[in-house]
Protein backbone atom coordinates (compact mmCIF):
# COMPACT_ATOMS: atom_id res chain seq x y z
CA UNK A 1 0.00 0.00 0.00
CA UNK A 2 2.61 2.65 1.16
CA UNK A 3 4.37 1.40 -2.47
CA UNK A 4 1.04 2.42 -4.32
CA UNK A 5 1.09 5.62 -2.26
CA UNK A 6 4.10 6.71 -3.02
CA UNK A 7 3.82 5.87 -6.67
CA UNK A 8 0.91 7.78 -7.00
CA UNK A 9 2.76 10.71 -5.38
CA UNK A 10 5.37 10.42 -8.04
CA UNK A 11 2.87 10.19 -10.63
CA UNK A 12 1.35 13.46 -9.36
CA UNK A 13 4.90 14.91 -8.84
CA UNK A 14 6.21 14.31 -12.25
CA UNK A 15 3.65 14.53 -14.38
CA UNK A 16 0.51 15.99 -13.44
CA UNK A 17 1.32 19.35 -11.24
CA UNK A 18 4.18 19.61 -14.68
CA UNK A 19 1.34 19.44 -16.87
CA UNK A 20 -1.32 21.32 -15.59
CA UNK A 21 1.42 24.00 -14.96
CA UNK A 22 1.73 23.66 -18.64
CA UNK A 23 -1.23 23.76 -19.95
CA UNK A 24 -2.17 27.31 -18.37
CA UNK A 25 1.04 28.35 -19.26
CA UNK A 26 -0.22 27.88 -22.89
CA UNK A 27 -3.66 28.89 -21.98
CA UNK A 28 -3.04 32.12 -20.09
CA UNK A 29 0.09 33.26 -20.71
CA UNK A 30 1.20 32.55 -23.81
CA UNK A 31 0.02 34.64 -26.38
CA UNK A 32 -1.94 34.41 -29.52
CA UNK A 33 0.51 34.69 -32.68
CA UNK A 34 -0.85 35.57 -36.28
CA UNK A 35 0.82 34.41 -39.04
CA UNK A 36 0.90 36.30 -42.57
CA UNK A 37 2.26 33.82 -45.75
CA UNK A 38 3.27 34.98 -48.92
CA UNK A 39 4.83 33.27 -52.25
CA UNK A 40 6.51 34.98 -54.65
CA UNK A 41 9.08 34.31 -57.90
CA UNK A 42 11.38 36.77 -59.94
CA UNK A 43 9.98 37.04 -63.19
CA UNK A 44 11.79 37.98 -66.28
CA UNK A 45 10.89 38.30 -69.63
CA UNK A 46 13.30 36.52 -71.27
CA UNK A 47 16.00 34.07 -69.60
CA UNK A 48 18.45 31.59 -71.43
CA UNK A 49 18.54 29.40 -68.98
CA UNK A 50 14.97 27.74 -69.72
CA UNK A 51 14.71 25.00 -72.24
CA UNK A 52 10.87 25.04 -72.24
CA UNK A 53 9.08 28.51 -73.31
CA UNK A 54 6.05 29.72 -70.48
CA UNK A 55 5.91 32.87 -71.71
CA UNK A 56 3.48 31.80 -74.64
CA UNK A 57 0.70 31.29 -71.39
CA UNK A 58 1.30 34.95 -70.45
CA UNK A 59 3.45 33.61 -67.03
CA UNK A 60 7.07 35.12 -67.05
CA UNK A 61 10.21 33.05 -67.13
CA UNK A 62 11.63 32.45 -64.15
CA UNK A 63 14.83 33.69 -63.02
CA UNK A 64 18.15 31.96 -61.81
CA UNK A 65 18.60 30.91 -57.96
CA UNK A 66 21.49 33.69 -58.08
CA UNK A 67 18.57 36.21 -58.03
CA UNK A 68 16.48 34.28 -55.48
CA UNK A 69 18.87 33.56 -53.06
CA UNK A 70 20.14 37.72 -53.00
CA UNK A 71 16.41 38.36 -53.06
CA UNK A 72 16.42 35.74 -49.71
CA UNK A 73 19.05 37.32 -48.06
CA UNK A 74 18.04 41.17 -48.33
CA UNK A 75 14.70 40.33 -46.76
CA UNK A 76 16.48 38.92 -43.97
CA UNK A 77 19.34 41.80 -43.60
CA UNK A 78 19.62 44.69 -41.57
CA UNK A 79 18.86 47.28 -44.28
CA UNK A 80 15.40 45.43 -44.69
CA UNK A 81 14.87 44.89 -40.37
CA UNK A 82 16.16 49.27 -40.26
CA UNK A 83 13.49 50.20 -43.01
CA UNK A 84 10.94 47.84 -40.81
CA UNK A 85 11.57 49.36 -37.62
CA UNK A 86 12.16 52.68 -38.87
CA UNK A 87 8.74 52.40 -40.79
CA UNK A 88 6.16 50.15 -38.48
CA UNK A 89 7.97 50.17 -35.17
CA UNK A 90 9.11 46.64 -34.84
CA UNK A 91 10.76 47.21 -31.16
CA UNK A 92 7.39 49.10 -30.20
CA UNK A 93 5.39 46.08 -31.30
CA UNK A 94 7.24 43.30 -30.02
CA UNK A 95 8.31 45.13 -26.59
CA UNK A 96 4.10 45.82 -25.79
CA UNK A 97 2.72 44.44 -23.01
CA UNK A 98 0.06 42.68 -24.91
CA UNK A 99 3.25 40.21 -25.85
CA UNK A 100 3.86 37.62 -23.19
CA UNK A 101 6.77 38.06 -20.63
CA UNK A 102 8.29 34.91 -22.64
CA UNK A 103 7.96 36.36 -26.29
CA UNK A 104 8.21 39.80 -25.13
CA UNK A 105 11.31 42.38 -26.75
CA UNK A 106 12.98 44.27 -24.00
CA UNK A 107 11.97 47.76 -24.34
CA UNK A 108 15.26 49.28 -24.30
CA UNK A 109 17.12 46.66 -26.70
CA UNK A 110 19.59 47.65 -29.48
CA UNK A 111 18.99 46.98 -33.07
CA UNK A 112 21.46 44.13 -32.87
CA UNK A 113 18.88 42.55 -30.11
CA UNK A 114 16.39 43.24 -32.41
CA UNK A 115 18.77 41.58 -35.38
CA UNK A 116 18.47 38.85 -33.26
CA UNK A 117 15.32 38.29 -32.25
CA UNK A 118 13.87 38.79 -35.62
CA UNK A 119 14.36 35.40 -37.03
CA UNK A 120 11.94 34.02 -34.29
CA UNK A 121 9.54 35.89 -36.49
CA UNK A 122 10.74 36.38 -39.77
CA UNK A 123 11.40 33.24 -42.02
CA UNK A 124 12.29 33.05 -45.31
CA UNK A 125 12.91 29.85 -47.59
CA UNK A 126 13.68 29.29 -51.09
CA UNK A 127 12.47 26.06 -52.79
CA UNK A 128 14.93 25.45 -55.70
CA UNK A 129 12.19 23.49 -57.27
CA UNK A 130 9.30 25.46 -57.48
CA UNK A 131 11.71 28.43 -57.78
CA UNK A 132 9.52 29.91 -55.04
CA UNK A 133 10.54 31.98 -52.30
CA UNK A 134 8.03 31.66 -49.44
CA UNK A 135 7.94 34.59 -46.73
CA UNK A 136 6.19 34.02 -43.11
CA UNK A 137 5.97 36.55 -40.77
CA UNK A 138 4.34 36.64 -37.08
CA UNK A 139 2.97 38.75 -34.95
CA UNK A 140 0.67 39.89 -31.99
CA UNK A 141 -1.60 41.59 -34.32
CA UNK A 142 -3.25 39.98 -37.43
CA UNK A 143 -3.57 43.37 -39.39
CA UNK A 144 -0.30 44.43 -38.32
CA UNK A 145 1.58 40.91 -39.71
CA UNK A 146 -0.37 41.80 -43.51
CA UNK A 147 1.00 45.28 -42.96
CA UNK A 148 3.99 44.13 -42.58
CA UNK A 149 4.51 41.06 -44.80
CA UNK A 150 3.04 43.37 -47.81
CA UNK A 151 6.09 46.52 -46.93
CA UNK A 152 8.63 43.43 -46.95
CA UNK A 153 7.75 42.70 -50.25
CA UNK A 154 7.63 46.38 -51.69
CA UNK A 155 10.92 46.87 -50.28
CA UNK A 156 12.20 43.69 -51.88
CA UNK A 157 10.40 44.77 -55.78
CA UNK A 158 12.32 47.85 -54.71
CA UNK A 159 15.51 46.04 -54.46
CA UNK A 160 14.67 44.34 -57.40
CA UNK A 161 14.41 47.24 -59.15
CA UNK A 162 17.66 48.88 -57.80
CA UNK A 163 19.53 45.47 -59.26
CA UNK A 164 17.97 45.81 -62.54
CA UNK A 165 19.10 49.84 -62.69
CA UNK A 166 22.12 48.14 -61.68
CA UNK A 167 22.49 45.69 -64.36
CA UNK A 168 21.42 47.80 -67.25
CA UNK A 169 24.14 50.54 -66.43
CA UNK A 170 26.98 48.28 -66.19
CA UNK A 171 25.98 46.80 -69.31
CA UNK A 172 25.62 49.90 -71.65
CA UNK A 173 28.74 52.42 -69.78
CA UNK A 174 31.02 51.20 -72.70
CA UNK A 175 29.26 52.13 -75.15
CA UNK A 176 27.52 55.27 -73.35
CA UNK A 177 31.02 56.31 -73.11
CA UNK A 178 31.75 55.21 -76.91
CA UNK A 179 29.02 57.51 -77.36
CA UNK A 180 30.13 60.62 -75.53
CA UNK A 181 33.87 60.08 -77.42
CA UNK A 182 32.34 59.64 -81.07
CA UNK A 183 29.88 62.38 -80.35
CA UNK A 184 32.62 65.03 -79.29
CA UNK A 185 34.96 63.97 -82.29
CA UNK A 186 31.74 64.49 -84.39
CA UNK A 187 31.62 68.02 -83.32
CA UNK A 188 35.21 68.52 -83.61
CA UNK A 189 35.26 67.02 -87.42
CA UNK A 190 31.66 69.89 -88.26
CA UNK A 191 33.36 72.36 -86.93
CA UNK A 192 36.72 71.47 -88.28
CA UNK A 193 34.38 71.94 -92.00
CA UNK A 194 32.99 74.80 -91.13
CA UNK A 195 35.67 76.73 -90.09
CA UNK A 196 37.64 75.79 -93.26
CA UNK A 197 34.66 76.76 -95.46
CA UNK A 198 34.28 80.58 -93.22
CA UNK A 199 38.61 80.64 -93.73
CA UNK A 200 38.16 80.52 -97.47
CA UNK A 201 34.91 81.57 -98.03
CA UNK A 202 33.40 79.21 -99.72
CA UNK A 203 30.35 77.25 -99.37
CA UNK A 204 31.76 73.74 -101.32
CA UNK A 205 34.79 73.81 -103.50
CA UNK A 206 32.80 72.07 -106.18
CA UNK A 207 29.97 74.96 -106.09
CA UNK A 208 33.26 76.80 -106.60
CA UNK A 209 35.22 75.25 -109.13
CA UNK A 210 32.03 75.29 -111.06
CA UNK A 211 31.58 79.36 -110.48
CA UNK A 212 35.03 79.80 -111.89
CA UNK A 213 34.70 77.66 -114.66
CA UNK A 214 31.51 79.54 -115.97
CA UNK A 215 33.58 82.39 -115.58
CA UNK A 216 36.83 81.13 -117.57
CA UNK A 217 33.72 79.91 -120.27
CA UNK A 218 32.53 83.88 -120.68
CA UNK A 219 35.65 85.32 -120.51
CA UNK A 220 36.84 83.19 -123.24
CA UNK A 221 33.64 83.46 -125.77
CA UNK A 222 34.38 87.68 -125.01
CA UNK A 223 38.07 87.29 -125.82
CA UNK A 224 37.07 85.29 -129.09
CA UNK A 225 34.61 88.35 -129.97
CA UNK A 226 37.21 91.15 -129.00
CA UNK A 227 40.21 89.40 -131.15
CA UNK A 228 37.65 89.32 -133.70
CA UNK A 229 36.60 92.68 -133.83
CA UNK A 230 40.63 93.43 -133.86
CA UNK A 231 41.26 91.75 -136.42
CA UNK A 232 38.54 93.38 -138.25
CA UNK A 233 40.07 96.99 -136.95
CA UNK A 234 43.53 96.56 -138.10
CA UNK A 235 42.11 96.06 -141.74
CA UNK A 236 40.83 99.38 -141.83
CA UNK A 237 42.31 101.31 -138.43
CA UNK A 238 46.39 102.16 -138.57
CA UNK A 239 48.39 100.95 -135.69
CA UNK A 240 48.03 103.64 -133.28
CA UNK A 241 44.20 104.31 -133.61
CA UNK A 242 42.65 104.97 -130.36
CA UNK A 243 39.73 102.49 -131.19
CA UNK A 244 42.27 99.46 -132.24
CA UNK A 245 44.60 100.47 -129.15
CA UNK A 246 41.57 100.27 -126.77
CA UNK A 247 40.13 96.46 -128.68
CA UNK A 248 43.86 95.45 -128.13
CA UNK A 249 43.95 96.60 -124.40
CA UNK A 250 40.90 94.63 -123.87
CA UNK A 251 41.71 91.41 -125.29
CA UNK A 252 45.11 91.27 -123.10
CA UNK A 253 43.18 91.92 -120.40
CA UNK A 254 40.64 89.16 -121.35
CA UNK A 255 43.78 87.04 -121.43
CA UNK A 256 45.13 88.12 -117.88
CA UNK A 257 41.76 86.92 -116.45
CA UNK A 258 41.71 83.93 -117.95
CA UNK A 259 45.29 83.31 -116.89
CA UNK A 260 43.98 84.20 -113.24
CA UNK A 261 41.13 82.41 -113.32
CA UNK A 262 42.63 79.40 -114.34
CA UNK A 263 45.79 80.07 -111.70
CA UNK A 264 42.85 79.89 -108.94
CA UNK A 265 41.32 77.18 -110.66
CA UNK A 266 43.96 74.57 -110.99
CA UNK A 267 47.44 76.97 -109.88
CA UNK A 268 50.22 75.88 -107.61
CA UNK A 269 49.29 78.00 -104.62
CA UNK A 270 47.44 77.00 -101.70
CA UNK A 271 44.50 79.72 -102.29
CA UNK A 272 44.09 77.20 -105.78
CA UNK A 273 40.39 75.85 -105.75
CA UNK A 274 41.97 72.01 -106.43
CA UNK A 275 44.43 72.40 -103.24
CA UNK A 276 41.40 73.27 -101.32
CA UNK A 277 39.45 71.45 -102.72
CA UNK A 278 41.81 67.98 -101.61
CA UNK A 279 41.91 69.88 -97.86
CA UNK A 280 37.96 70.19 -98.42
CA UNK A 281 38.27 66.73 -98.97
CA UNK A 282 39.94 65.18 -96.58
CA UNK A 283 37.92 66.86 -93.76
CA UNK A 284 34.82 65.50 -95.63
CA UNK A 285 36.43 62.21 -95.45
CA UNK A 286 37.35 62.33 -91.71
CA UNK A 287 32.97 64.09 -91.20
CA UNK A 288 32.00 61.06 -92.86
CA UNK A 289 34.51 58.62 -90.74
CA UNK A 290 33.80 59.96 -87.38
CA UNK A 291 30.12 59.77 -88.37
CA UNK A 292 30.39 55.84 -89.27
CA UNK A 293 31.63 55.20 -86.19
CA UNK A 294 29.12 57.52 -84.32
CA UNK A 295 26.08 55.58 -86.52
CA UNK A 296 27.76 52.02 -85.62
CA UNK A 297 28.02 53.19 -81.50
CA UNK A 298 24.66 54.65 -81.32
CA UNK A 299 23.15 50.82 -82.94
CA UNK A 300 25.13 49.35 -80.54
CA UNK A 301 23.94 51.11 -77.63
CA UNK A 302 20.36 50.70 -78.67
CA UNK A 303 20.56 47.12 -79.00
CA UNK A 304 22.71 47.03 -75.71
CA UNK A 305 19.74 48.51 -74.24
CA UNK A 306 17.29 46.30 -75.95
CA UNK A 307 19.10 43.16 -74.52
CA UNK A 308 19.02 44.68 -71.03
CA UNK A 309 15.26 45.76 -71.23
CA UNK A 310 15.18 41.66 -71.70
CA UNK A 311 16.94 41.06 -68.46
CA UNK A 312 14.68 43.18 -66.35
CA UNK A 313 13.64 41.36 -63.45
CA UNK A 314 10.08 41.73 -61.27
CA UNK A 315 8.58 40.09 -57.83
CA UNK A 316 5.52 38.24 -59.15
CA UNK A 317 3.23 37.86 -56.15
CA UNK A 318 2.23 33.66 -56.08
CA UNK A 319 -0.05 33.86 -53.00
CA UNK A 320 -0.48 37.47 -51.37
CA UNK A 321 -0.43 38.19 -47.65
CA UNK A 322 -3.72 38.23 -46.02
CA UNK A 323 -5.18 38.51 -42.78
CA UNK A 324 -5.08 35.99 -40.79
CA UNK A 325 -8.41 34.26 -39.43
CA UNK A 326 -6.95 33.25 -36.41
CA UNK A 327 -4.28 33.06 -34.53
CA UNK A 328 -2.49 29.30 -35.36
CA UNK A 329 0.49 30.11 -33.39
CA UNK A 330 1.15 28.51 -31.01
CA UNK A 331 -0.38 25.18 -31.80
CA UNK A 332 -1.51 24.76 -28.01
CA UNK A 333 -3.24 21.02 -28.79
CA UNK A 334 0.20 19.73 -30.40
CA UNK A 335 2.06 21.96 -27.52
CA UNK A 336 0.39 19.65 -25.16
CA UNK A 337 0.61 16.30 -26.94
CA UNK A 338 4.24 16.51 -27.28
CA UNK A 339 4.46 17.68 -23.34
CA UNK A 340 2.25 14.54 -22.35
CA UNK A 341 4.44 12.10 -24.20
CA UNK A 342 7.67 13.70 -22.70
CA UNK A 343 6.03 13.93 -18.83
CA UNK A 344 4.81 10.58 -18.90
CA UNK A 345 8.50 9.61 -20.86
CA UNK A 346 9.97 11.38 -17.83
CA UNK A 347 7.40 9.68 -15.29
CA UNK A 348 8.39 6.14 -16.26
CA UNK A 349 12.01 6.27 -16.35
CA UNK A 350 11.63 7.73 -12.66
CA UNK A 351 9.22 5.10 -11.88
CA UNK A 352 11.60 2.37 -13.27
CA UNK A 353 14.29 4.03 -11.45
CA UNK A 354 12.85 4.15 -8.07
CA UNK A 355 11.33 0.34 -8.29
CA UNK A 356 15.19 -0.77 -9.31
CA UNK A 357 16.63 0.77 -6.28
CA UNK A 358 13.99 -0.71 -4.18
CA UNK A 359 14.40 -3.88 -5.67
CA UNK A 360 17.82 -4.13 -4.64
CA UNK A 361 18.05 -2.29 -1.36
Amino acid sequence: MIRSLASRVLFVALFIVPFAAFLVFELAVISDRYESEASIIIGQEQSGNTSFNISFLGLPTAGNNTDAQAIVEFIGSRDMLRHLDDTYHLRAHYSSKRVDWWDRLAPTASFEELYLYMPNWLTVAYDTTAKIIRVQFQAFDENYSRMVLDAIISRSQVFVDGMNAKMSAEQTRFFEEKMAETDARLKRAKQELLTFQRANKLLTTESESAFVMNNIAALQRFLIATQAAVDVASKTLSDKAPRLQELKNTAAALARQIKKEKDRLSGGSTSAISELDAQERDIQLNLESVLTMYQSNLRQLEQARIEAARRVKFLVTVASPVVPDEARLPDRFLGSVIAGVVLLAFYFIIAISVAIIREHA
